[in-house]
């Protein structure tokens, strides 16, 4: 579930309007009023992702799972060689 003060934080931060924000996930100021007040909770993974690209933070800190909001970057597997 996302947590609705995180977005209009993130949002504010970033010095967004809702209108702007709505246009860079490709939905309305409207959307994004409704999901702020916790009217629309749920998301696609994709509105999700856009969402946390445009207010560069996480998307686990968007979903309350993460405090800090910064993307967190993923560390590569090595690959294993045959030889």
């Amino acid at each position: 579930m996302l947590e609705r003060n995180r977005i209009k934080d993130r949002r504010e931060h970033v010095d967004l309007s809702q209108e702007s924000l709505g246009r860079l996930v490709g939905k309305d100021g409207q959307y994004i009023s409704k999901l702020e007040r916790g009217i629309r909770q749920n998301i696609t993974t994709d509105t999700l992702e856009q969402l946390a690209t445009a207010l560069d933070c996480s998307t686990d800190y968007l979903l309350g799972r993460a405090d800090d909001p910064r993307p967190q970057t993923r560390r590569r597997q090595p690959v294993a060689t045959v030889g």
